[in-house]
């Protein structure tokens, strides 16, 4: 059986879900993060012998692992393609890892690490709100793509539901939940947000995480 590491609000939604529509057995092991956000890596000696890059998710499939969400995801689509997540056309997967390529370097590592741990990118604590505020406008700018990337689209592939729309969640989910009007400033994106949220496969797991919409 596999063992997905988790956090609550990080990126392992996203291969959660992935697990969910899947539809195999797994099992959850829970990883607690640092809640000040100061952590930058988790230091637990435990964890570091399953990962020694400090950091969730983690799949353990047997006696191996394999880390970073994209590629998780990426693995449990291409050993089950019954449950149609990964385009088999070679454009349009291509277009599915565009997708999530991006997400991960600039959205993810980038502006949303700008915002919620400066110290990544400068030393000195004077010069955090700086790059907290150019963070702030970086995700902005990436928020307004996304919603004109999926204007009058079904799914981020259109006509399949697929895990880069898993991993768009995530990004959604969170400012959403820190109060911002994702509905009023990003309507296309967030139309295809809330049709991905009443997939049974993602409620579930917004339950087992104690995650509300």
């Amino acid at each position: 059986m596999q063992t997905l590491y988790w956090s609550p609000g990080a990126c392992s939604i996203a291969p959660h879900i992935v697990l969910e529509e899947i539809g195999l057995p797994y099992r959850l092991e829970q990883i607690t993060i640092d809640q000040q956000g100061t952590a930058e890596i988790l230091t637990s000696q435990d964890y570091l012998k399953i990962n020694p890059k400090g950091r969730v998710p983690v799949l353990a499939i047997e006696d191996r692992i394999l880390t970073e969400a994209p590629a998780i995801m990426a693995y449990l689509a291409r050993r089950h393609p019954e449950a149609g997540l990964l385009p088999s056309d070679p454009e349009r997967e291509a277009r599915c890892f565009e997708w999530m390529n991006w997400l991960t370097t600039a959205v993810h590592a980038v502006a949303f690490g700008q915002i919620v741990r400066p110290q990544r990118f400068v030393a000195d604590a004077k010069d955090f709100p700086a790059v907290i505020a150019k963070g702030r406008q970086n995700l902005g700018k990436a928020f307004a793509f996304i919603d004109g990337e999926l204007r009058d689209k079904d799914w981020a592939i259109p006509g399949q539901y697929s895990i880069a729309d898993a991993y768009l969640l995530f990004f959604y989910l969170g400012p959403k939940h820190a109060g911002a009007p994702m509905k009023e400033r990003y309507p296309a994106w967030s139309a295809i947000s809330e049709r991905a949220l009443q997939r049974p496969a993602v409620q579930r797991v917004l339950a087992q995480e104690g995650v509300e919409t």
